[in-house]
């Protein structure tokens, strides 16, 4: 009976558990052409998690900086409003540095990011699935905005195009926005897909800037962080074992900085990587296992550079070091590598914050990650990154964690259950979700 429900493709008992397993048709999980039945249950989901979110005042200090939902996993209490001014800063800088005359933000949500480009812009298109919050920035009637309610998945469709068309006659933005929304993708099928029409869509020599992503490389050392913080005094069994369980039952999607790399290197399209550390000032979950990357398409060639162990740097000490370090790639095509993360290294000798890098700076370079869990830090232009780990286009096994699949190992149990129940009053064995399975 259960091979009659369209979610799915096979059931078969296993007589030695006493179940039932079942394996999802494919329609029912696919992302394209459009999400099936079970995908698109899934984003929905995280719709109506954004829209009560949303509807909360709280944390709103005026039209431009609604910061609701900005709270730290380990306490619950709303980050402080210097950091988060710190954060969107920095994201307006890394979209800034392309000088875009057009901008489409996937996620555009409350507008932290419009109400600060939308002038130095010919045109803005914010998209995002909360009708609250577009009803919101509609309201606001900002010069040469436009807002839509769709899904990052309807990118490349009709209704999108025609909005951007309507605020530019080419209809391809110099940049396409994707901050702070990765982590609400159910896999890395649909993170790819949604960016593969990005840079499908984006102007010759434009950039799409996906940032605040949260970090795969490094997500045990953050669910150790987070279980100890939480309950402080642990054992280190118990503690391992809390943050073995967090990390599996996480329900956001988590990435490899390398899995850009490779969906770059991929794309009929030439595209070249780089991966930005969070240079903030405090010492937060945002600044330690979050990152940015920027996917710049169809740019020149960046020409030879050259890289440069930070410890060859001429210092007495890491003051010395630093002013070194920013003579060094002023002006040159040179990266300085190897930089122990303070936030991670505290007891290296020559370990630096972001910040602390970040300050040092001319404009045209920036922080950014040597290794993939950021525990060493570069510093250069970024379209010099092309050698540094974190961009190797070759990713690990686990390029994404897969909350989309421990999803349907809960829910189509339970839809499944009660489909049998409506077709026969007799007992049935419990119903499983094939350990085969793979999203397809």
């Amino acid at each position: 009976m259960l091979d009659r429900h369209p979610w799915v493709d096979t059931a078969r008992r296993d007589e030695r558990r006493g179940v039932v397993v079942v394996r999802p048709a494919a329609a029912a999980v696919t992302v394209r052409p459009v999400p099936g039945e079970l995908l698109t249950e899934y984003l929905e989901h995280w719709r109506h998690v954004y829209e009560y979110v949303y509807s909360s005042d709280e944390l709103r200090h005026g039209d431009d900086l609604d910061l609701s939902g900005w709270r730290a996993s380990d306490t619950g209490a709303a980050f402080p409003r210097e950091h988060m001014l710190e954060w969107i800063d920095h994201a307006v800088g890394l979209v800034r540095r392309g000088r875009p005359g057009s901008v489409l933000e996937i996620g555009c949500g409350s507008g932290l990011l419009v109400h600060r480009l939308h002038s130095s812009t010919r045109g803005y298109l914010g998209l995002d699935p909360a009708e609250p919050v577009v009803e919101r920035l509609r309201a606001r009637r900002l010069p040469r905005v436009a807002v839509l309610r769709a899904a990052a998945h309807e990118l490349a469709g009709d209704r999108v195009t025609a909005a951007l068309r309507a605020l530019d006659p080419t209809g391809r933005p110099d940049c396409v926005v994707l901050n702070s929304v990765t982590q609400c993708f159910p896999d890395e099928r649909y993170l790819t897909a949604v960016l593969d029409d990005a840079l499908d869509m984006v102007a010759p020599g434009g950039t799409v800037v996906v940032g605040d992503i949260r970090n795969l490389a490094n997500a045990q050392d953050f669910a150790h962080w987070l279980e100890q913080a939480r309950t402080p005094g642990l054992n280190a069994d118990d503690l391992a074992r809390r943050a073995a369980a967090r990390l599996d039952t996480d329900e956001e999607l988590l990435c490899d900085p390398r899995v850009f790399a490779h969906i770059a290197r991929r794309h009929p399209r030439s595209v070249r990587a780089a991966c930005y550390a969070k240079p903030m000032r405090a010492d937060t979950e945002l600044t330690r296992y979050r990152y940015d990357v920027v996917l710049t398409v169809d740019a020149p060639a960046p020409g030879p550079s050259r890289v440069v162990p930070w410890r060859d740097l001429p210092a007495r000490g890491t003051t010395d070091r630093i002013a070194a370090l920013a003579d060094t790639v002023r002006g040159d095509a040179t990266v300085v590598a190897g930089i122990p993360n303070a936030l991670f290294e505290s007891d290296a000798p020559d370990a630096v914050t972001p910040a602390a890098l970040a300050a040092a700076l001319p404009p045209e370079c920036a922080v950014l990650l040597d290794s993939a869990d950021a525990r060493f830090l570069a510093v250069g232009r970024p379209e010099h990154q092309t050698d540094l780990e974190a961009v190797r286009a070759d990713p690990p096994h686990a390029a994404c964690n897969d909350p989309f699949t421990r999803y349907l190992r809960r829910r189509m149990p339970e839809v499944l259950t009660d489909y049998l129940e409506l077709l026969s009053a007799t007992a049935h064995p419990p119903i499983v979700v094939s350990e085969e399975f793979a999203a397809v």
